[in-house]
């Protein structure tokens, strides 16, 4: 039951709220394309590594010490130091900001190394329920959600269908390397990852056919 409780923390609240935070910016503020991707982009960061993280460490530190903990993540500070210099407009020098943003493109090749490096020896002989679960939430049950949604909403056009394929992705690799990094049901995210991202080259493929029926 724990398990489960975490795969809804974890994979189906968060597609709720950057659909909603999408559906949001573009009614409130009328955002174009560009600005609202980019817009959700930041806030699915900022939420990976502020409630993620702290959901994350609370698996094993209570009170007192999840804080101290999640404290030591050098992603807030980053965050509240580019919010400062952008505030009073200071433009950081090339010679420190292109090693910066070297570090940051090469992310997603050291996020996809560890997440091998943890497959390397998973054994999934029969997979687990809460496993199963949660692959089905989120390639399967979270579009379905968000497609109600879209038809609630009455959004159509290229919106509804960025908003309706954004949320049959498969399970983010961060997930993984929180749960790596805080002991958080380590082999679990790494099934989750790899197998949701396995199956996820056919339901995207359905998701995305379906946008350009239904939008």
């Amino acid at each position: 039951m724990k398990i489960l409780f975490l795969i809804i923390l974890n994979v189906i609240v968060p597609v709720f709220i950057l659909i909603g935070a999408g559906v949001f910016l573009h009614r409130k503020f009328h955002f174009d394309l560009n600005t609202l991707s980019k817009l959700i982009t930041y806030f699915q960061s900022f939420l990976t590594n502020t409630y993620g993280v702290f959901n994350s460490v609370s698996a094993n530190h209570k009170g007192s010490a999840a804080i101290v903990q999640f404290l030591k993540v050098p992603v807030i500070y980053a965050l509240l130091l580019g919010l400062l210099l952008h505030s009073f407009e200071v433009k950081i020098p090339s010679f420190i900001w292109k090693p910066i943003e070297n570090v940051a493109d090469a992310f997603l090749a050291i996020a996809l190394l560890t997440l091998g490096a943890q497959v390397a020896h998973l054994k999934i002989t029969r997979p687990s329920l809460p496993l199963l679960i949660s692959i089905f939430g989120r390639l399967a049950l979270s579009p379905m959600i968000a497609l109600i949604f879209i038809f609630i909403l009455g959004i159509k056009g290229t919106v509804a269908q960025a908003l309706f394929i954004a949320s049959s992705y498969p399970a983010s690799r961060n997930m993984a390397l929180l749960a790596l990094e805080y002991d958080n049901y380590p082999e679990y995210a790494a099934q989750a990852v790899l197998l949701s991202t396995l199956f996820s080259s056919i339901t995207v493929t359905i998701v995305v056919y379906l946008s350009r029926i239904l939008f």
